[in-house]
């Protein structure tokens, strides 16, 4: 009998909590633009205390459509305080580009939520919804979780932003080098093409080729990392064969290593099907593999794909002295290398760590510290 009563009163709370919520909703829906509007005047209010013009449509950008999915979350079987992030996600990463392009920085973004949260207070109270400390307690939720969830799409925009900037002067010192240095290349060839250039000097031409085809290879790295940090490089994944891309992108490391007299394994299903940019994918795993070949003197370098249900995780295994904890938290940014003291630009892995993450996979490392890394990244299978 107790069980049964307590059964009741439960369903009875659950029914009563969702009565409320739903109240709570259709009071947010049918007075929207009375919302939007005090909140808009309280925004501006802040805004022009800081001598700054900014218009009323910039200022609502995506706000509206959040009151609305806030309504739903309300509405909704999930957690509030797992609704009002779901409600918001969709519409925060366009909130905050707007606010990043306005020059907002992050104590104006949460304000602005503050303000909101005290708008929707003042509703609440004039609709008399707010009955008790658990609905004080709901709206307090949902606005934390569009706080929460707001700031972390506005420090993504603000970096991307600064990324793009930086690559966009990168991108102007590369092109400026890019003219001498086809004029440069251009000149060797010439020079090579003259039957009066004595044996002795062709050896010379032959030092001067390599350097320009390395800091050729320089320019080009630096400008594909600023653009895929900028998220410039556009990605088109389609679905084919591993061995597509793989072939590519061991080919050059098996005739390195070969020449090292290092024993290199390869172990894939060639058929295996993955979702991947060609060019990107071949990149990544290029840089990687080379990587291993470049920095282990003896021993072996092994790759393994290891297929599950949705990507394949690609593993390499090599012999190189190790690394410690420090030099594997930096060795996926740009110019930053192991101790080794082999020569190298520092932006293979980098590269490869940004062609991962454009097609939503990911990469990592560890190691001992004493002998071999383990390199590994993941690449997307075709959804079911």
């Amino acid at each position: 009998m107790d069980v049964s009563g307590h059964a009741v009163q439960s369903d009875t709370s659950a029914e009563i909590d969702r009565r409320q919520r739903d109240l709570l909703a259709d009071a947010i829906i049918s007075r929207l633009d009375d919302i939007e509007n005090r909140w808009l005047e309280l925004v501006r209010e802040q805004v022009g205390e800081q001598g700054r013009d900014i218009s009323s449509t910039d200022l609502k950008n995506a706000i509206r459509d959040y009151i609305s999915k806030l309504a739903d979350a309300l509405r909704g079987e999930e957690t509030v305080e797992h609704g009002g992030t779901a409600a918001w996600a969709d519409l925060a990463r366009e909130h905050a580009l707007t606010r990043v392009r306005l020059g907002f920085d992050i104590d104006q973004l949460v304000r602005e939520f503050i303000l909101l949260r005290r708008v929707l207070f003042q509703i609440a109270r004039e609709e008399k919804l707010i009955s008790s400390e658990l609905q004080t307690e709901r709206l307090a939720d949902l606005i934390s979780s569009a706080i929460a969830t707001a700031v972390r799409a506005y420090v993504d925009s603000r970096d991307v932003a600064d990324r793009r900037t930086q690559a966009e002067h990168i991108g102007f010192v590369t092109h400026e080098l890019r003219n001498p240095l086809s004029t440069a290349i251009l000149a060797a060839k010439r020079l090579r093409q003259r039957p009066e250039i004595p044996a002795s000097e062709r050896k010379t031409l032959d030092l001067l080729d390599r350097g320009l085809e390395q800091l050729r290879a320089l320019v080009d790295g630096i400008l594909l990392t600023q653009r895929l940090d900028a998220r410039e490089v556009e990605c088109r994944p389609e679905p084919m064969a591993l061995e597509r891309v793989m072939a590519d992108a061991i080919r050059a490391a098996e005739l390195v290593a070969k020449n090292k007299g290092l024993c290199f394994v390869a172990d894939y299903d060639p058929e295996t099907i993955v979702r991947v940019d060609p060019g990107l994918t071949v990149s990544a795993l290029q840089n990687v593999v080379d990587n291993a070949v470049k920095y282990t003197d003896e021993g072996a370098v092994h790759l393994v794909a290891e297929v599950r249900p949705s990507d394949v995780l690609v593993h390499v295994y090599d012999n190189c002295d190790g690394m410690s904890a420090e030099e594997i938290g930096t060795i996926f940014e740009p110019f930053k290398r192991a101790h080794s003291g082999k020569k190298g630009t520092g932006l293979g892995l980098a590269i490869a760590r940004r062609s991962i993450e454009a097609q939503g996979g990911r990469i990592g490392a560890d190691s001992n510290g004493e002998r071999g890394c383990h390199f590994w990244l993941t690449l997307p299978k075709p959804p079911h």
